[in-house]
C-alpha cells in the first residue's frame, strides 16, 4: 500500500516540478513580449511624428534656416 502511495507522491512531485517549470518559461516569455511591445510602441510613436511633419511641410519650412546661414 505504501509503494503504491510513494510512486503517486512522486508523480505528483514530478508533476509540479514540470509545472513549475513551464510557468517559469511562460514568465521569461511575457517578459520578452513586454519589452518587444515597448520598442515597437517607441517606433511607432516615431513613425506617428514623422508622419505629422510631412503632412505640415509648410510649418517645418518656415522654422528651418535658409541654407545661406
Amino acid at each position: 500500500m505504501f509503494h503504491g502511495m510513494e510512486e503517486r507522491i512522486i508523480q505528483l512531485e514530478t508533476l509540479s516540478a514540470l509545472q513549475d517549470e513551464t510557468i517559469a518559461q511562460l514568465n521569461n516569455e511575457v517578459f520578452r513580449q513586454q519589452q518587444d511591445l515597448a520598442r515597437l510602441n517607441k517606433r511607432l510613436e516615431k513613425l506617428e511624428n514623422k508622419l505629422e511633419e510631412l503632412q505640415h511641410p509648410q510649418e517645418i519650412a518656415r522654422n528651418e534656416r535658409p541654407p545661406h546661414y
